[in-house]
């Protein structure tokens, strides 16, 4: 809304003047001829000029003028002199007031709308700082838009100004800019630190609130950056201040910061779940954190149950990290979170445990003779887990190498397309129902039957694996990631899976969610994989 005019007279025959002068503008105005009435409109409106009478009740107009400019910054003030008559009216040339009072209040807009402009342009400079830092860190600078904004919501949710909530806002997504200097085998070591090593860790709010000291923001962030490490009960840092000695931003921050630190991977430590995480916040209101603040938070979670840890993983798959950085710098930061990794393990970890919407990975991290064979394991891990996979290749005529639900992109990668694309598979989500039907197909000289369970047996997936063989069908029932059935031919139960094992041409199919009421395999899956293996190793001795 439009700011409006405060109207501030007491004098019958000044008001009337300006009541005729101004029931016609397109804009708000409020009357008043009480002191107290017009600061409290003031703090409650949207006010961008004050006109305020020869007279006012209780208070004169010099020290009328400074309380409001205190109770609204950079608000217009008008004293006006007394009015009086001539043969033809006032004194007070009517059309040169109209033009005053229309530029006034157009001043006000445009300085609004040029204000909410560089907050924006701020916000989006965060951004892509954020995401230049975010390239070759794996810990940190990633869950920055996630507590900036859980800590906007508990500034609002606690009443606090809109600008403060802003103010609060920033300096969590620019809190940690202070760790840049600090090295990076101390931020990603995995043992206990030493005091020393402690020291520069401990100092980044400071490191932090010099680095950005020289940007003219239009909020102050020094006092929520400095102190978001602080504890209320004193034993925090770096100045181990106590209870509301600590200002409203960084305790808000205080909360946000740990429940997303918590919920996050460290290099020393797995995630807690959010569970977990809320019952730590709770034990530590009074102690660590504000119990208001953590009361609010609370409220928040009950409120809003879709407070998530994560969302939109993404996994890439890569020897080198170049893709990874290219996503990153050409999506926002806010979009989803980017885990990289070019170790098989990692990747297989990250699937089981994260879920991730989508798997990137180029078509070389899957080449036997480039990885070991464990690699290619995590396609089909993705494919077991009903993952998209996106295989980037070298070139559009590389063959494809698998079925089911994959999608391809070739080099040289068009940033626009990539991105477009990775958009594409996130908001199809999961394969649909008469996806999973259809099966993920493979040939097993490519991938071979123990590689499919090992992979189906992490997952704990129940499965039906049809392969189609050179002369003959064979089929196995997986439930909960345990062989139950098998058949080859004519062949049934352990002896048919030994069979299945010594093929190493043909076809496969993976059909989630199948079982059977035909149970005739009840040896332990480890067990039955270690026979098949010295069958198969006699036979190639004998």
């Amino acid at each position: 809304m439009a700011p409006g005019i405060l109207v501030f007279i007491e004098n019958k025959e000044e008001k009337s003047f300006f009541d005729n002068l101004l029931k016609t503008e397109d804009f708000p105005v409020f009357e008043t001829h009480i002191a107290l009435e017009a600061m409290n409109i003031l703090q409650k409106e949207n006010i961008g000029l004050i006109i305020a009478g020869s007279i006012m009740q209780g208070i004169e107009g010099e020290r009328f003028k400074l309380i409001a400019e205190k109770i609204r910054p950079g608000v217009n003030t008008v004293l006006i002199g007394p009015l009086s008559r001539e043969s033809n009216g006032f004194l007070i040339n009517t059309e040169d007031f109209k033009n005053l009072i229309h530029n006034s209040v157009k001043t006000e807009q445009v300085l609004r709308r040029d204000l909410a402009d560089a907050k924006q342009l701020i916000f989006a400079l965060a951004d892509r700082l954020l995401q230049i830092f975010g390239v070759n860190d794996r810990y940190f600078f990633n869950n920055d838009h996630l507590v900036a904004d859980l800590s906007f919501r508990l500034a609002m949710k606690m009443g606090l100004e809109e600008n403060l909530a802003e103010s609060i806002r920033l300096a969590a997504l620019l809190r940690d800019l202070g760790k840049v200097g600090i090295q990076l085998q101390i931020l990603e070591g995995t043992v206990r630190l030493n005091q020393s090593e402690l020291t520069p860790i401990k100092e980044h709010p400071i490191h932090t609130v010099q680095l950005l000291r020289q940007i003219q923001f239009p909020w102050n962030l020094d006092f929520i950056i400095s102190q978001h490490h602080e504890h209320y009960d004193g034993n925090g840092y770096p100045h181990r201040y106590t209870g509301r000695q600590i200002c409203i931003g960084a305790r808000i921050l205080s909360v946000a910061d740990a429940f997303y630190a918590m919920t996050t991977d460290r290099p020393y430590r797995k995630a807690l779940s959010r569970d977990k995480a809320v019952e730590e916040i709770k034990k530590n209101a009074g102690s660590q954190f504000d119990p208001e603040v953590v009361e609010v938070f609370l409220a928040i979670l009950k409120d809003e149950p879709t407070v998530k840890t994560s969302d939109k993983n993404i996994l890439i798959f890569e020897r080198e990290n170049h893709i990874a950085a290219l996503i990153k710098l050409s999506m926002n930061a806010d979009e989803m979170q980017i885990f990289h990794t070019s170790s098989s393990i990692d990747a297989i970890v990250y699937i089981r445990q994260k879920h991730p919407a989508l798997v990137i990975t180029e078509i070389e991290a899957l080449q036997p003779e480039a990885t070991p064979r464990v690699s290619h394991i995590v396609l089909q891990m993705a494919l077991a887990q009903e993952r998209r996979v996106l295989i980037i290749t070298p070139d559009k005529n590389y063959p494809r190498i698998i079925g089911g639900d994959v999608d391809y992109i070739s080099q040289p990668l068009d940033i626009e397309k990539l991105t477009q694309k990775i958009h594409e598979l996130i908001s199809k989500g999961m394969p649909s129902t008469k996806e999973a039907r259809e099966g993920l197909t493979g040939k097993i000289e490519e991938f071979s039957l123990p590689d499919i369970i090992q992979i189906l047996s992490l997952g704990l997936k129940t499965a039906k694996v049809e392969i189609e063989g050179d002369r003959e069908i064979g089929m196995l029932y997986m439930e909960s990631g345990k062989i139950v059935h098998a058949s080859a031919g004519n062949l049934r139960g352990p002896q048919a899976f030994l069979e299945l094992v010594r093929w190493t041409t043909g076809q496969f199919c993976i059909k989630h969610g199948q079982v059977t009421d035909d149970i005739n395999v009840t040896t332990g899956t480890r067990n039955l994989l270690f026979e098949a293996n010295k069958h198969v190793d006699r036979e190639m001795t004998a």
